[in-house]
């Protein structure tokens, strides 16, 4: 039998004020949506979540924070993200 819910991964990447690129935060370029989390929630209900969290914890940083999210493990370069959403560090 099929969960109703679908597994997923994701990635957080960061763009320091006056950087052109992306950098991958953390120590793997993809992780898992935590099964747990989707059994709660859709996937946008997570991203939201800890997006909204990113603020207080990267206080330190100051530029634009990118959340992509796939439905495969490893996504080739040029795969869309399922869901993407980016949002503003103010920093210290």
């Amino acid at each position: 039998m099929k969960p109703y819910w679908q597994q997923y991964w994701w990635r957080l990447l960061f763009r320091a004020d006056g950087e052109p690129g992306w950098t991958v935060m953390g120590p793997e370029p993809v992780r898992q949506v935590p099964n747990a989390a989707l059994k709660k929630a859709p996937l946008e209900a997570w991203a939201d979540a800890l997006l909204e969290e990113a603020p207080h914890e990267l206080d330190d940083l100051c530029g634009d924070l990118l959340l992509e999210c796939y439905d495969e493990p490893a996504p080739a370069d040029g795969t869309p993200p399922v869901y993407s959403r980016q949002v503003r560090l103010p920093g210290s």
